[in-house]
């Protein structure tokens, strides 16, 4: 799939160079050319039409072609710089108008540059006679072949518009997409940082000692969550790292009351990826709604399981829950709503509250 993607990415780019631009015109004019002959009947004498005069009239087409192809060009820029401001239907009928009148102009600029090199060089008057006279077969031929490549010329203009478009829709979908994920990632910085200052609080006043080593965990903690601001996704092993730290600080203000168990393989510890700090707001969420004590401690308990972590504690609700801020789960939600098109699972059976990360593998 990459390597399709590699393919199509380095084609784009050589279908959009000015290279394969102007070789691509050469070889219509060069075609038009050979099927314009056909409007002159004196190169259909004797089917001559591959012979000297033959392909010095396809170069010069092709010359005047190019030439004429970019005056096109420029001409509908300046017009759609110069009548930008007017509605859309008027400036597509002024610009229409514009390049048919400078169609007509070419095509009779080019009958008589075909008839002058035919009468010098061939000593053959025939296309001459036809510019002259207003030929339709010359001048309505060479117009209609503008036409088709000003038609031509058309769709390319308006399909690398449409292309840009995309390109430029889709990049501000993903910087909206970025913006909202960084909104919901700041909601956690605060929230975390003034929770674990009111229990240092508490704890300063009880042992300065251990308030020592949970400040330096606290400190442990906060880094992980600067570190990974900018990042949408860290590996299930970094995030348990610093489940690590984190655990301590809530031994500290709950003993055993609190216990938690790990049971992953090894695979999805290296290569499986989830939002930053999403098992710790799973355990602050168990840890909220849920009594425990010493004796009838609250475990929580976290798995791999078909694509999954299954985060799982019984459900013991406090008579007084804490007021929710509602960032938990709700926060998990939603940033995987904006990276991934997997959804997490939240499910009640058995007096045991479950919920399900998506472990998302980038290869």
């Amino acid at each position: 799939m990459q390597a399709d993607n590699m393919n199509f990415q380095q084609n784009e780019k050589l279908f959009s160079s000015k290279l394969f631009l102007y070789l691509s015109r050469i070889l219509i004019l060069y075609t038009f050319s050979m099927i314009f002959k056909s409007f002159d009947h004196t190169f259909m004498h004797n089917f001559r039409t591959f012979d000297f005069r033959g392909q010095l009239f396809s170069i010069i087409a092709v010359v005047f072609g190019l030439l004429a192809w970019e005056g096109a060009v420029r001409l509908s820029r300046i017009i759609e710089k110069r009548i930008a401001h007017k509605q859309t239907s008027r400036k597509l009928a002024i610009l229409c108008t514009t390049l048919v009148i400078y169609g007509l102009l070419i095509a009779y600029a080019f009958g008589f540059v075909y008839g002058l090199m035919d009468m010098v060089l061939f000593h053959r008057y025939e296309a001459w006679d036809s510019w002259l006279s207003f030929s339709y077969d010359l001048n309505f031929g060479i117009f209609l072949f503008y036409l088709l490549i000003l038609a031509f010329n058309g769709i390319v203009h308006y399909y690398t518009i449409w292309k840009e478009y995309q390109v430029q829709t889709e990049r501000l979908m993903r910087e909206n997409i970025q913006a909202k994920y960084d909104a919901l990632r700041n909601q956690i910085d605060p929230h975390f940082f003034f929770n674990s200052l009111s229990v240092l609080t508490n704890l300063v006043y009880k042992s300065p000692d251990l308030s020592a080593d949970y400040i330096t965990q606290l400190a442990k903690t906060y880094r992980y969550i600067l570190d990974k601001k900018f990042e949408n996704l860290v590996t299930v092993q970094t995030e348990l790292d610093f489940l690590d730290a984190y655990l301590f600080l809530i031994r500290i203000r709950h003993q055993q009351s609190i216990q938690f168990l790990a049971s992953i393989d090894e695979q999805v510890k290296s290569k499986g990826m989830i939002p930053p700090v999403t098992l710790q707001l799973l355990i602050e969420n168990a840890i909220k709604h849920n009594r425990f004590s010493a004796n009838d401690p609250l475990v929580i308990t976290v798995k791999s399981e078909g694509g999954y972590l299954v985060v799982s504690n019984h459900i013991r609700r406090k008579a007084n829950p804490d007021i929710s801020s509602g960032i938990g789960l709700e926060n998990i939600r939603n940033r995987y709503s904006l990276i991934s098109d997997k959804e997490i699972e939240i499910l009640t059976a058995d007096e045991m509250f479950i919920v399900k990360i998506p472990v998302i593998n980038i290869a």
